[in-house]
C-alpha cells in the first residue's frame, strides 16, 4: 500500500463521522419538532376500544378511547353523545372512558365527540371524535308446525330465521344466558324440560321432581337462574306439588328445587315475574301476598303486600304494576309505595278507555293494551298504546279491528315492543294443545315505540330479546 493512500484514510473517516453525526442532530431536532408541534395542537385520539353486542346487552358499558398523550380531566358536560345517550367520563392517563348509563339502540350509529381536551402538560385545548355502529339482537320465537315445532333465530332487519331447535309438541321455552330452557308436552299431558345449548346446540335433559306439568317459564337474558311452576300429575286431592314455583340455578348444582316463603315452605303461586337483572324474582301467592324473593339466598324473602294480580317488571327492574280491588297501580319495589294509574284518552279521541296490561319504560311512560268503546258502546277495540300519562297514542292495532292484541314484549332498551297477536279473530281456531294453547296463525309484530312504525312481523309467538 502507498504511503498516499495510507495518510488519505484517516481524514476520509473523519468526514463521514462528521457527516453522520450531523445527520444524527438533525433527525433528533426534527423528531422533537415534530414532537413538540403535536403537544402543542392538543390531544389527538390514537385508538379505541367498544363492544358494539355488549352495549345493547348490558347497561354500563364504556367506550374507552386512548388519546397519544395524558390527558386531563374533563366533565361529562364536554362529552356529546349522538343520538343522545346518558353517560359519565372518567380519565386516567391516555385513556378517556365514556360509560353509557342505559343500553343503547339497536343497529344505530352513534358520534361521541369530546370537546376541549386538554394534556396535563399544557391547556392546548382540541377535539376528539369517534363513531361506531352497535350491534342488532338476537331474537328468538316458537313457531308451531307438523311434525315439529320450531324455535327459531332471527334478527330485526333479516326476512328469515335459522331453527335452534326442533321437537314434537313445545309447549313455550324462555332464554338465559347461553341456554334455552324449553318445555315440551307428551300425550300423556305431562311435560319435560330441556336445556339447549346456543353455543353448540347440546341437550342436556332436566330432571324434574316427579311426572307434571311445566308451565310460567321465565328467565333473566343476562342470567343464569331459570323458573318455572310445576304441579303434579294425576287427580290427587292433595298433590305434593300444585303451581308450585320451582327455580334451576345453571351455575350451581343444576337441581330443580322450589322457591320457599316467609314459612320456609314450597310457595304456591298465582303468577311470578323475573327480575331483569341478578337473581330475584316476584312472586304472587295462593293468598294473594306478594314477596320479592332470592331463592339463592336462605331467607332472602321480603313482602310487598296483597294484590288480586301481578303485571309487568320495569326493564330497569324498579317498578311494577299491580292490581287490587279498586284498581291498577305502580308499585315502587325498593319502599313499597303506591302510584294509581289509569288509561288516558287515547289520540284525544273522548272515546271511554279501559286499562289492561302495563308496562313502565325507564325512559318515561309506559306501553299498555288498552280497550276503546266505540260510539254507541256495542263494539269495543283492543289497540296497544304508548301513555305518557295525559295522553295515548295507538302503537299497534290489527287491521279493520278484527283481530285481538294476546300480549306485549318491550325490548330491553326500551326501544322496541314486540306484540302477540290473531290478525282475525273470527277465523281463529285454537291448535289444540292441552297446556299452553294458541291460535293457529298467531304472529308477532315489531313497533317502535319512538316513532309508532312497524318494523317487521314474523309467523309466531313468544319471542325472547
Amino acid at each position: 500500500m502507498s504511503r498516499t493512500s495510507t495518510e488519505l484514510r484517516p481524514r476520509s473517516l473523519g468526514r463521514f463521522r462528521r457527516a453522520l453525526s450531523t445527520v444524527v442532530v438533525s433527525l433528533v431536532v426534527l423528531c422533537g419538532v415534530f414532537f413538540t408541534l403535536g403537544y402543542l395542537q392538543g390531544p389527538k385520539l390514537s385508538s379505541a376500544q367498544v363492544d358494539v353486542k355488549a352495549v345493547i346487552d348490558q347497561p354500563g358499558q364504556q367506550l374507552r378511547l386512548f388519546a397519544n398523550q395524558p390527558v386531563a380531566q374533563l366533565k361529562a358536560a364536554q362529552v356529546v353523545v349522538t343520538p343522545g345517550a346518558a353517560h359519565t367520563v372518567t380519565t386516567k392517563g391516555d385513556l378517556i372512558a365514556v360509560q353509557f348509563a342505559g343500553r343503547l339502540e339497536y343497529g344505530t350509529r352513534y358520534q361521541v365527540r369530546i370537546d376541549g381536551v386538554t394534556s396535563i402538560y399544557q391547556a392546548q385545548p382540541s377535539t376528539i371524535s369517534y363513531t361506531f355502529t352497535t350491534a342488532s339482537p338476537d331474537l328468538y320465537y316458537l313457531h308451531r308446525g307438523q311434525p315439529n315445532d320450531d324455535i327459531m333465530r332471527t334478527t330485526l332487519g333479516a326476512t328469515g330465521g335459522t331453527v335452534v331447535y326442533s321437537a314434537p309438541h313445545i309447549q313455550d321455552f324462555v332464554r338465559s344466558e347461553g341456554a334455552l330452557a324449553v318445555a315440551t308436552l307428551a300425550d300423556d299431558k305431562t311435560s319435560s324440560l330441556a336445556l339447549v345449548s346456543l353455543t353448540d346446540g347440546a341437550v342436556e335433559q332436566v330432571k324434574l321432581p316427579e311426572a307434571g306439568v311445566v308451565q310460567k317459564l321465565g328467565a333473566s337474558p343476562t342470567g343464569t337462574m331459570i323458573g318455572f311452576t310445576f304441579t303434579s300429575a294425576g287427580d290427587s286431592i292433595t298433590p305434593a306439588y300444585s303451581s308450585t314455583l320451582m327455580f334451576l340455578d345453571l351455575q350451581g348444582a343444576r337441581v330443580v328445587a322450589p322457591v320457599t316463603g316467609l314459612d320456609g315452605k314450597p310457595l304456591r303461586v298465582l303468577a311470578w315475574q323475573m327480575m331483569p337483572e341478578g337473581t330475584g324474582l316476584l312472586a304472587l301467592s295462593r293468598e294473594r301476598s306478594l314477596f320479592l324473593i332470592d331463592p339463592l339466598t336462605a331467607g332472602a324473602v321480603t313482602p310487598l303486600g296483597q294484590f288480586n294480580d301481578l303485571g309487568l317488571v320495569s326493564r330497569d327492574g324498579t317498578v311494577v304494576t299491580v292490581n287490587d280491588p279498586f284498581g291498577t297501580a305502580v308499585l315502587t319495589i325498593a319502599d313499597g309505595t303506591q302510584v294509581r294509574i289509569a288509561a288516558s284518552p287515547v289520540d284525544n279521541s273522548g272515546s271511554p278507555t279501559y286499562l289492561g296490561v302495563a308496562e313502565l319504560v325507564p325512559t318515561g311512560g309506559r306501553v299498555e293494551k288498552v280497550v276503546i268503546a266505540q260510539p254507541g258502546g256495542k263494539r269495543f277495540s283492543s289497540v296497544l298504546a304508548f301513555d305518557d300519562g295525559t295522553t295515548s297514542t295507538v302503537l299497534y292495532r290489527t287491521p279493520n279491528d278484527a283481530g285481538s292484541i294476546e300480549s306485549f314484549s318491550i325490548s330491553p332498551n326500551g326501544q322496541y315492543v314486540a306484540i302477540d297477536t290473531v290478525p282475525d279473530t273470527s277465523a281463529a281456531v285454537s291448535d289444540g294443545y292441552f297446556y299452553d294453547a294458541r291460535f293457529v296463525g298467531t304472529e308477532t309484530v315489531f313497533v317502535e315505540i319512538a316513532s309508532g312504525k312497524v318494523v317487521k312481523s314474523l309467523d309466531g309467538f313468544s319471542l325472547n330479546w
